[in-house]
């Protein structure tokens, strides 16, 4: 089986809603990172394990945008 050359992310964040909206947060965004697979194995993996053995001392940790705020 013929695999992509890309790897994506998807993220959405907001109210999808029309209707009955948060009018304190009346938005929906939806991001996209799209990125080489080799670049992904060849710089962000490894610059992300880097900055958990820097930060944390250890690569188990999880990092969720609500403790990273």
């Amino acid at each position: 089986m013929r695999r992509g050359d890309y790897i994506v992310y998807v993220d959405e964040s907001g109210d999808h809603n029309l209707v009955d909206f948060d009018p304190q947060y009346p938005r929906f965004v939806l991001a996209f990172c799209i990125v080489k697979i080799d670049h992904y194995v060849d710089h962000v993996v490894p610059y992300v394990q880097r900055l958990k053995f820097e930060f944390f001392g250890h690569d188990t940790v999880v990092l969720h945008e609500r403790e990273i705020r």
